[in-house]
C-alpha cells in the first residue's frame, strides 16, 4: 500500500472498534487488530465469508447485521487510499449490550404501563358517580386529568340521618406517588367521620396528623376545602386547607356568592393548624360548586386572560336554571378555551344541589 494506506492502516489498527478495508469487489484487503482477534485472518476473503453468503453486495452507510449470533451496528463510508479503484472502510459496533437494556427497558415500562392503567382505574372508581344522595343533594361532576394520573379527589358522604359532608381535595404533582396520595387520603377522611361529625375543621385536624404519620415527602402537600350541610338547621359549615378556589353558592335566584375561608395546605408545615369554620345558611333550590385551580389558571396567550374564579362565577350564575351536569360541562369547556393545547393541571368540578 501506499503512503495514505500505510497512514489509514496505521489510524484503524489502534482502534477499539473492529473495522476493514473492503475493494470495489467486495475483497477485504485489510483487517484491524480488533477485527482480527473476534474472527481470525481474514485478508484476501470476501466480506461474503463472514455472513454465509457467496455474493455480498456494497453496504448501505448505516445497518445492522448478524455475525455468529452477536448483532453489530455496521457503519460504512468510502476510503481515499491513494490507489486505482474504490475502497470503503466499514466499523463494526457490537450491539448485544445495548439490545438487552432495551429488552429490559420495554419489558419495564410495559409493566409500568399496566401498573399505571390499574392505577387509574382505581383512582377513578374512588370518586363518586353522579346521581341523587338520600333525597337531601343531587351530585353533578366532571374530572379531567392532565395525565394519566392526576391529583384531585372529591366524595360525597354521609355522617347521620341531618350530617353530609361534601369535599374536593387536590394533591400536589402528577405520576404514580400523587394518585396513591389520593387514595390514601380519600380513605383517612372515612376513618374519620366522627371528627367530621364533630366539623370540617376537626376532619381537616386529623388529616394533618395522618399526613405526617405517613412521612410523605415533604415537597407534596393537599389542598381541600370541607363542607358540612346540616339538614334540620340547613346550615353549610365550611373550613378551608389552602384550597385557592373558594366554595361558589348559586342561590335560587341566580343570585351568587363566594366562602373565603382560608387555611394550610395538608403538609408537613401544618403541624397543630387550627383550621376556621365559616357558616353558610341554605335553602332548598340552592347550589354548591367546588372546583379545583386547573380550571381557573390555564391563560389564554393571546389575550393574557385567564378564566379565573370570576369567569366560573359568571357561567354559574348565567346558567343557573340549567341542571348540574349541563353546569358542570359548560363550565369546563370554557375554562378549555384558555388552554394553549392542553391543560397543564387537573380541572375537576362538583356540584351539589340541595334538595332538602
Amino acid at each position: 500500500m501506499g503512503d495514505s494506506a500505510g497512514i489509514a492502516a496505521k489510524t484503524l489498527e489502534n482502534m477499539a472498534f473492529p473495522a476493514w478495508v473492503l475493494d470495489d469487489s467486495q475483497t477485504i484487503v485489510y483487517t484491524n487488530s480488533a477485527m482480527r482477534e473476534l474472527f481470525g485472518e481474514l485478508e484476501g476473503q470476501s466480506a461474503g465469508v463472514i455472513y454465509g453468503i457467496t455474493d455480498p453486495a456494497p453496504a448501505p452507510p448505516v445497518s445492522e447485521v448478524i455475525i455468529t449470533d452477536v448483532p453489530f451496528r455496521r457503519i460504512s463510508t468510502p476510503l481515499d487510499l491513494g490507489l486505482e479503484g474504490n475502497y470503503r472502510i466499514e466499523f463494526f459496533e457490537d450491539t448485544s449490550e445495548q439490545k438487552a437494556i432495551h429488552s429490559t427497558m420495554s419489558r419495564t415500562l410495559a409493566k409500568i404501563s399496566g401498573e399505571t392503567k390499574m392505577a387509574k382505574t382505581i383512582q377513578r372508581s374512588i370518586l363518586p358517580p353522579d346521581g341523587v344522595y338520600w333525597d337531601v343533594a343531587a351530585l353533578s361532576s366532571l374530572y379531567l386529568p392532565a395525565d394519566d394520573l392526576g391529583g384531585d379527589f372529591y366524595d360525597l358522604l354521609k355522617l347521620n340521618d341531618d350530617e353530609y359532608l361534601f369535599y374536593i381535595a387536590d394533591v400536589s404533582g402528577h405520576g404514580i406517588q400523587t394518585a396513591l396520595l389520593t387514595v390514601f387520603m380519600r380513605e383517612r377522611v372515612r376513618t374519620n367521620l366522627s371528627a367530621a361529625a364533630i366539623g370540617p375543621a376537626e376532619l381537616l385536624a386529623n388529616l394533618v396528623k395522618d399526613y405526617l404519620a405517613l412521612e410523605a415527602a415533604n415537597m407534596m402537600y393537599v389542598t381541600m376545602v370541607v363542607c358540612k350541610y346540616r339538614k334540620s338547621s340547613r346550615e353549610l359549615l365550611v373550613s378551608n386547607a389552602g384550597h385557592n378556589c373558594f366554595p361558589l353558592i348559586i342561590r335560587e335566584n341566580g343570585r351568587s356568592e363566594n366562602v373565603p375561608t382560608r387555611g394550610l395546605p395538608i403538609s408537613a408545615l401544618a403541624e397543630g393548624e387550627e383550621y376556621a369554620e365559616e357558616v353558610v345558611s341554605l335553602k332548598p333550590g340552592d347550589r354548591i360548586i367546588l372546583f379545583t385551580d386547573g380550571i381557573v389558571e390555564e391563560v389564554d396567550r393571546t389575550t393574557g386572560r385567564s378564566f379565573g374564579a370570576e369567569g366560573v362565577r359568571e357561567m354559574a350564575e348565567k346558567n343557573h336554571e340549567h341542571n348540574g351536569a349541563y353546569l358542570a360541562r359548560k363550565i369546563m369547556n370554557e375554562s378549555a378555551k384558555y388552554a394553549l393545547i392542553t391543560a397543564k393541571d387537573d380541572r375537576s368540578i362538583v356540584i351539589a344541589d340541595i334538595l332538602a
